[in-house]
């Protein structure tokens, strides 16, 4: 059975910047990749941490732009009920055969190319499938052969497994919810944040 967790955006910051310490005992990343746009919130206190550069990849899914259509609609429903349908295996078995993703490469992504990286580590808010994380790891690894890549995501369900290995999560079989969802209260504030930091205001 999956646990639930609804977290603010606060919560989530602090426990990005204790996640960094620990990542940190073990591997000292001199890039962030996340996976945008929810992956922002949980690389940005990362990145801090390791004093480093951070870019991004932006990944969207077919459905993206119905859930963004459909986003205001989307708020009234009860958590109960989102979470219920998350916890379904059958979602799972459904968005594994989605497997077409849009993938952006930014400019800042390819600034950093020119520049000598050794460890890489990419980060998202959650990996379920695994699909989006394993076209993004190919690119990266393209981009960077000779790097050492890592991966990182706040929450990670097994459906994903088969297809990559996250090497650092905080929650396992766990749907947490955050700023990032269109289900949050928080959400306006999270885009915020992502835009600021998109024309570096």
């Amino acid at each position: 059975m999956m646990e639930t967790y609804t977290k603010s955006l606060e919560s989530i910051i602090s426990d990005c910047e204790n996640w960094a310490k620990e990542i940190g005992e073990t591997y000292q990343a001199d890039l962030i990749i996340f996976i945008a746009k929810s992956g922002f919130l949980f690389a940005k206190p990362i990145a801090e941490y390791f004093n480093c550069a951070m870019v991004d990849i932006l990944v969207s899914r077919p459905a993206s732009k119905i859930k963004d259509k459909l986003k205001w609609f989307i708020k009234f429903i009860p958590d109960s009920i989102i979470f219920t349908i998350l916890k379904m295996p059958l979602t799972y078995k459904f968005n594994n055969k989605n497997k077409e993703r849009k993938i952006k490469v930014s400019e800042r992504f390819e600034k950093e190319k020119r520049r000598a990286h050794k460890k890489i580590l990419i980060v998202d808010d959650s990996v379920d499938t695994g699909w989006t994380l394993q076209y993004v790891y190919k690119i990266v690894k393209k981009s960077f052969p000779e790097a050492i890549i890592k991966t990182a995501a706040y929450a990670v369900i097994d459906y994903s497994k088969d297809k990559v290995s996250v090497d650092y999560y905080k929650y396992r079989n766990t749907i947490v919810l955050t700023a990032t969802s269109r289900k949050s209260t928080q959400y306006g504030m999270f885009l915020k944040l992502y835009e600021a930091w998109i024309t570096g205001q």
